[in-house]
C-alpha cells in the first residue's frame, strides 16, 4: 500500500503525494505499456501456432516415411512345407515374392576322429578274516560312515554271504561291489575315479560270540583313471593336425602328460578350428573325440602314433565267383554303379574274365583283379571312406550261348575308416533346378530374404513360397491419409480468417504458412513424379478430395489397386529408391517428394525454423523494451514524487506562515476579538 509520509508525520500540506504521482507515472507509461503487451501476446501466439504447425509437420513426415523407400513395400508372407527338414529365416525387406522348390541330396559334415579307448583300472581290496564266524559268533564291517552287520547263520560261508548282501544293497558313500571269495574272505570293487586309493574299511564282532575278530587287508589292484593315466609311459607324444589345406600345427605333450585329458588339452589350444573332447564311451571306457570345421576342403590329416588318430584304412574285397566257366559261345556282363560291362567269349574262360576285369578297371575308379589261374572268380576292391558295406555288382550272360550264368558273392574284406567316424563333405542341393554345393549347412544369398538352415536329406522338394502381403501396405496408405487430415485440420484452424463462429487462427497473417498448406495438398491431388504405367495419383487407387479439404479412402478400391498395381504403387510413392538423399532434384515420388520438402520447412534455413528464430528475437526485443519501460518508469516516478514532496513542504511552510500571521493579528490591540 502507498504511503504518504508527509501528510503522516503531520508535515504536508494535506493532499496525497504518492496517489498525485502514481497517477501520473501510470498515465505516461499506459501508451507504451499497451504496445509492449500487445506485441508480446502476438509473438507468444504466433510461437504456439508455429509449434503447432511444427508438430503436425513432424507427425506427417512420419507417415509418409513408412512408404518412401522401395523396400517399404516389401511386405511379404511366408510358409515352408518342411521345416523340420528345412529351416528358414524370413527377412520381408528383401524378400521377393516367388516359389523356391528346394531339394537337399546331402547335409554338409565335418571330419570326425575318435582316439582308441582307454579303459580304467578298479581298484580291487581283499579283506580276509583271522577266522571264521563260527555259532554266536558275528561280523560287522564299517565302511563310508555305515556299518554292516551279520549274525552267524548256519555256517561261516552263509553268514559272509549275508555281510556281503547287507554291503551291496546299502549305501557306502561310493558304488561298491562285494563278493564273498569263501567263509573268511570278501573283495570290494570300486571306480576310485581318481588314481587315489579307495577308503580302507573296518572289521569288528567275534569269531564265537568271545574272540574278536582281526582283519587283513589286501590292495589287489590299484584304481587308475582312464583319463589322467600317461598313455606313452615315460616318453613325449606328439600330434600333428591339418586342417584341408592349411598349414599344420603340432601338440608336443611332455613325458608324464601324455594322458587323455593332456591331449584334449592340446588340441584345444591351437590356432586351427578344430576341437576335441573326452567322452565316456561305455561304463568306465574313455575316448576323444576330434573334430574339424564342415567342409569337404576341410578334411582333416592327422599324423599320430600314440592315442591311435592316424589309422590306415581297410579297404574292403568283395569276390565274385561265376556258377560255371564261361565257355565257347557264351559271354559275362558285370553292371557295377549303374554301368555294364561285357565280354563275349574270348579263347578261354580265364581270358574271359581277365579282360572282364580290365574292362571295369579302365572305365570306373575302382579296383578289379581277376583271381589268378581262375576262370569263374574275380574281385572288386574299393575304399569306401566309411564302415557301410560296397554297393554290389549283378552278373548276367551264359556260361555257352544258352545257360545262364549264376554267381556267388563274398565280403572277402569289409571296409573299414578305422578310428575316423564321420567324413568331411560339403551339402549338395538344388534350388528350382540350381545346383549348389556349400561347406556348411546354413546357405546365404540363394534364395531372397531367406538363410536356409539345412536339417535333413529331403526324399521330395520342400516348397518356400513367398508371397506379398498387402494389408500391410494398405494399412500403412490408410494411416498416411489420416495422418494428411489430422494435419489438414491444424494448418485450417490456425490460417482461418475468424467469423461469428470461428476463432481467428493465430498465423492468420502468415502467407508462408498458407503456402505451407498448398504445397502439401498438392503432392495428393496431381500426378506423382514417379508416376506407374497405369497408376499416377492417390486419386487413381481409391482416395478422393471432400470439400472441407480432407480425404476419404475407399479401401474395397484401395485393395484391388494393390492387388492388381502394386509395383505401380510402389513407384508412384518411393520412385522404386531407396534412402535418397535429400540433395539434388531428382524425382522421390509422392512420399519421396513430401517428406524431402517437410524437411525443408523444418530445416535451419526453413520457413519454420526462420519464423522461430524471428519470434524469438521479437521476445528477446520486447523484453528488452519493458525492462527499459520499468527503468525509466522508476526514475520518472522517483523526479515527480521528489517534486511533489518539495511542493508540499513549501506549502506546508506557507501555511504555517499563515496561521502564525492569523494568530500575530488577532493578538493586536483593538481587534475585534479583543474590544
Amino acid at each position: 500500500m502507498a504511503v504518504d509520509y508527509l501528510n503522516a508525520m503531520g508535515v504536508g500540506a494535506g493532499f496525497d503525494t504518492k496517489a498525485l504521482v502514481t497517477a501520473i507515472v501510470d498515465a505516461e507509461k499506459a501508451s507504451k505499456q499497451a504496445t509492449i503487451d500487445r506485441k508480446t501476446k502476438d509473438v507468444e501466439t504466433s510461437v504456439s501456432g508455429m509449434a503447432q504447425l511444427k508438430s503436425s509437420l513432424t507427425t506427417l513426415q512420419t507417415a509418409f516415411q513408412a512408404v518412401d523407400d522401395k523396400r517399404d513395400f516389401n511386405f511379404s508372407s511366408f510358409s515352408n512345407s518342411a521345416p523340420t527338414q528345412l529351416s528358414a529365416q524370413f527377412d520381408s525387406s528383401t524378400s521377393e515374392p516367388g516359389t523356391y522348390k528346394v531339394t537337399v541330396s546331402q547335409l554338409a559334415q565335418n571330419d570326425v576322429y575318435q582316439t582308441t579307448a582307454v579303459a580304467e583300472a578298479l581298484e580291487v581290496d581283499t579283506y580276509t578274516l583271522n577266522s571264521a564266524v563260527n555259532a554266536s559268533g558275528s561280523v560287522e564291517f564299517s565302511y563310508g560312515g555305515l556299518t554292516y552287520t551279520q549274525a552267524f547263520l548256519t555256517d561261516s560261508a552263509t553268514t559272509m554271504n549275508g555281510l556281503v548282501a547287507a554291503i551291496n544293497s546299502g549305501s557306502a558313500g561310493a558304488t561298491v561291489t562285494a563278493v564273498a571269495t569263501n567263509s573268511t574272505t570278501f573283495t570290494i570293487t570300486t571306480d576310485a575315479g581318481s588314481d587315489t586309493q579307495m577308503t580302507k574299511g573296518i572289521i569288528g564282532g567275534t569269531s564265537d560270540g568271545s574272540t574278536a575278530l582281526s582283519v587283513s587287508t589286501a590292495d589287489t589292484t590299484a584304481g587308475i583313471g582312464a583319463s589322467t593315466v600317461d598313455q606313452n609311459g615315460t616318453s613325449a607324444a606328439t600330434v600333428v593336425i591339418q586342417v584341408g589345406s592349411a598349414a599344420a600345427e603340432t601338440i608336443t605333450l611332455v613325458a608324464g602328460s601324455t594322458s587323455l585329458a593332456d591331449l584334449v588339452l592340446g588340441i584345444n589350444e591351437l590356432t586351427a578350428d578344430v576341437s576335441a573332447r573326452l567322452v565316456e564311451t561305455s561304463s568306465g571306457a574313455f575316448r576323444v573325440v576330434v573334430e574339424g570345421p564342415e567342409g569337404s576342403d576341410n578334411a582333416l590329416t592327422i599324423t599320430d602314433s600314440v592315442f591311435g588318430l592316424q589309422t590306415t584304412n581297410t579297404r574292403e574285397v568283395d569276390t565274385y565267383t561265376l556258377g560255371a566257366a564261361v565257355t565257347d559261345g557264351g559271354s559275362a556282363s558285370f553292371t557295377y554303379e549303374g554301368t555294364t560291362y561285357t565280354q563275349a567269349y574270348s579263347s578261354s574262360s580265364a581270358n574271359t574274365i581277365v579282360q572282364l576285369a580290365a574292362q571295369v578297371n579302365a572305365a570306373s575308379g575302382i579296383t578289379v583283379a581277376a583271381v589268378s589261374g581262375s576262370g569263374v572268380a574275380f574281385t572288386v576292391t574299393s575304399d569306401v571312406g566309411s564302415d557301410t558295406q560296397m554297393t554290389k555288382g549283378t552278373i548276367s550272360g551264359t556260361t555257352n550261348g544258352s545257360v545262364a550264368l549264376t554267381i556267388s558273392t563274398v565280403d572277402t574284406t569289409v571296409g573299414s575308416d578305422g578310428n575316423k567316424i564321420q567324413g568331411a563333405q560339403n551339402a549338395t542341393l538344388s534350388v528350382n533346378g540350381l545346383a549348389i554345393s556349400s561347406a556348411t549347412n546354413q546357405i546365404e544369398a540363394v534364395v531372397p530374404g531367406l538363410k536356409l538352415d539345412l536339417m535333413e536329406v529331403s526324399a521330395s522338394a520342400v516348397v518356400l513360397s513367398v508371397g506379398r502381403d498387402t494389408t500391410v501396405a494398405k494399412a500403412a496408405i490408410t494411416n498416411l491419409v489420416n495422418a494428411y487430415n489430422t494435419f489438414e485440420g491444424v494448418i485450417k484452424g490456425l490460417t482461418a480468417a475468424g467469423s461469428v463462429t470461428t476463432d481467428e487462427g493465430d498465423l492468420k497473417t502468415d502467407s508462408e504458412v498458407k503456402a505451407i498448406r498448398s504445397k502439401m495438398r498438392s503432392f495428393l491431388t496431381t500426378d506423382s513424379t514417379t508416376p506407374g504405367n497405369t497408376k499416377n495419383n492417390i486419386m487413381d487407387i481409391g482416395i478422393s478430395l471432400q470439400k472441407d479439404g480432407t480425404f476419404s479412402v475407399n479401401q474395397t478400391t484401395l485393395s484391388a489397386a494393390l492387388t492388381n498395381y502394386y509395383d505401380d504403387i510402389t513407384k508412384m510413392f518411393s520412385a522404386n529408391t531407396d534412402d535418397q538423399t535429400a540433395l539434388g532434384t531428382a524425382s522421390r515420388g509422392i512420399a519421396g517428394d513430401l517428406v524431402n520438402q517437410i524437411a525443408a520447412y523444418l530445416a535451419f534455413d526453413g520457413v519454420v525454423k526462420l519464423r522461430e528464430t524471428s519470434y524469438a528475437k521479437t521476445t528477446l526485443e520486447l523484453t528488452s523494451d519493458q525492462k527499459a519501460l520499468d527503468t525509466k518508469m522508476t526514475s520518472v516516478e522517483a523526479r515527480y514524487t521528489k517534486q511533489f514532496s518539495t511542493m508540499n513542504k513549501i506549502m506546508a511552510e506557507m501555511k504555517s506562515t499563515q496561521e502564525y500571521l492569523k494568530t500575530q493579528l488577532e493578538n493586536l490591540p483593538f481587534t475585534k476579538s479583543n474590544d
